[in-house]
């Protein structure tokens, strides 16, 4: 039989049976073709084979579905949980047909949409108990209890759009060590929203097309303010009170005119805007209001007493840290897996004593700077900047001019103010990445001399035939198919490892380097090198206490236990 399966939960087959009904001379056990990932979510499909003495073969197949739990639960504290279900990604039609009673015609024009990542979702509007539980001792001056109608189960409201980015900034915070790598809370977008909230349905409303007071809380029902969350049914997906009681906040900018498109993928609203969308309707609003399909936009930074939020739980591949008031830096989460590291013998530019070929396996994912460490992010860290194309306005051109040494005290001194300020767990650390996650990062799934071909010019990065004769400003030029700017030229970029010629036989797991030497690895090539030195298999080596103008580093973020 068919089967689902929990992602990141030990698989053990279940089995099979055999018989022969014939004459009973099966000759062999029950032979398993097929494996299962329960690090990914996909259908893996099972062949079970077993033969008889006459040589006549049986099979039999077994698909197995990987995906989330259903369920996710966060405890905020002792006594408060936060209860998630997940929503699988898929298609659906958004906005309203023409003829849908209060429909918005200026603004909910049908249009297909693709979501093509999962995501957790609330159960529940988030509650005056569970926004208490994270935002008390916050220090930017909200109250911890800023609702108008009291209740610990009934939804918070009276917080502004802008007060919601400060609850999940401490939730993600305060969560941090529950939370799987390149996983955070957030708000859902309003297409997210709309999804869960129609949960396969094409109805005006999740339940159909009409609306009592059976339904929902909103003005017929006679209340005149919320009530408790879930005291009427929930939608066919588990998800409560998405019609009424209180507005919800999304994360869009709100702009009238639907995306065009079919279908539009993943949807995020416009870049910028002056409101923000809210969905759902509320207890103060006619039942038209609370159709799946109505938007509204208020300010920002308004405060009501009939909005409030429900949050979201999604991998998003991305860690931001405040360095100070005005600097941040940006990582992407890389996933693990197999490459082959080293350059094939008919590579122009290739160093023979130094880049054999040979598989390596990643087994740990890990965070990487979108960009190379940056000027202003160094002084922020360290209150100096070695760099010599330093004049004023460079800020974002890359640090150099610095030791092995000093870029590893860039990291540590980052990790002890992050896991100092409660923002960072105690087994993860800031750290130059190892020479294979490097290559691993720069290659981003290919296989050529750089990673968008086998050829370069000055439109693709900087370096010696680009003409500038020194560094750049980081991500003027395309990032790698991973998003990494700047992977290949500008500058090298130091490693954590120790250098040796050669590199291992065979295929190896997640390689370190040798444990002591003379010479750190730099990767990436730089503005002062010629185009072969910028390949992903280009290996140079440096001594550690030596600082040159052609040379900085980029960080990573990973679990060190």
């Amino acid at each position: 039989a068919n089967m689902t399966h929990a992602k990141n939960t030990v698989w053990v087959d279940p089995g099979a049976t055999a018989s022969d009904s014939l004459d009973g001379n099966l000759t062999s056990s029950i032979n398993i073709t097929g494996t299962v990932d329960v690090n990914t979510t996909g259908v893996y499909t099972l062949t079970y084979s077993v033969s008889d003495g006459a040589s006549n073969e049986a099979n039999a197949t077994r698909r197995v579905h990987v995906g989330m739990a259903s369920t996710d639960t966060a405890d905020l504290n002792a006594t408060v949980k936060l209860e998630m279900l997940w929503v699988e990604p898929g298609t659906f039609t958004m906005g309203s047909p023409t003829t849908e009673t209060g429909r918005q015609s200026d603004r909910e024009t049908e249009h297909n949409v693709t979501l093509t990542q999962g995501f957790y979702l609330a159960k529940y509007e988030v509650t005056q108990a569970q926004y208490e539980a994270v935002m008390t001792g916050n220090s930017d001056g909200l109250s911890a209890t800023p609702s108008q109608f009291v209740g610990p189960n009934r939804p918070v409201e009276r917080v502004s759009w802008n007060d919601v980015q400060i609850f999940l900034s401490r939730l993600n915070s305060q969560q941090s060590a529950n939370i799987p790598a390149g996983w955070a809370y957030f708000l859902p977008t309003e297409s997210q929203w709309e999804y869960a909230c129609r949960a396969g349905t094409t109805t005006a409303y999740s339940w159909g097309n009409d609306i009592n007071t059976t339904r929902a809380n909103y003005l017929s029902s006679g209340f005149g303010q919320t009530s408790d969350t879930g005291i009427y049914a929930a939608n066919p997906w588990g998800f409560f009170d998405m019609h009424g009681n209180v507005w919800e906040w999304t994360a869009d900018w709100y702009q009238a005119a639907c995306p065009t498109g079919n279908p539009v993928i993943d949807p995020k609203g416009p870049a910028s805007g002056s409101h923000r969308v809210r969905r759902g309707g509320s207890y103060h609003l006619e039942g038209a209001d609370l159709r799946s399909a109505k938007r509204l936009y208020p300010n920002p930074s308004s405060r009501h007493n009939f909005i409030g939020f429900r949050v979201g739980f999604q991998f998003i591949g991305e860690h931001s840290v405040d360095l100070n008031a005005s600097v941040n830096m940006e990582m992407h989460w890389v996933e693990p897996g197999t490459f082959t590291m080293g350059s094939p013998t008919t590579e122009a530019g290739r160093q023979a004593d130094r880049e054999d070929e040979h598989n390596v396996t990643l087994t740990q994912g890990f965070y990487l700077g979108k960009y190379e460490v940056t000027q202003s992010q160094y002084e922020a860290v360290i209150g100096a900047n070695p760099s010599e194309f330093n004049a004023t306005g460079n800020s974002n051109r890359p640090v150099e001019n610095l030791s092995w040494a000093e870029a590893v005290a860039f990291c540590a001194q980052l990790t002890e103010q992050e896991q100092n300020a409660g923002r960072l767990p105690g087994d993860w650390a800031y750290l130059l990445p190892t020479e294979s996650q490097w290559e691993y990062a720069c290659r981003a799934s290919t296989s050529t001399a750089y990673s968008w071909g086998n050829d370069i010019n000055a439109t693709l990065a900087n370096y010696e035939q680009s003409g500038l004769s020194q560094t750049q400003e980081v991500g003027l030029l395309a990032p790698n198919p991973f998003g990494f700017y700047d992977i290949h030229g500008n500058v090298r970029e130091w490693t954590l490892d120790w250098f040796d010629t050669s590199y291992p036989s065979g295929p190896v797991e997640d390689p370190a380097g040798p444990s002591s030497g003379s010479r750190r690895v730099s990767r990436g090539g730089s503005w002062d090198d010629p185009g072969m030195h910028l390949r992903p298999a280009k290996r140079t080596d440096d001594p550690p206490s030596n600082p040159r103008n052609c040379i900085g580093f980029r960080i990573s973020l990973r679990k060190t236990n």
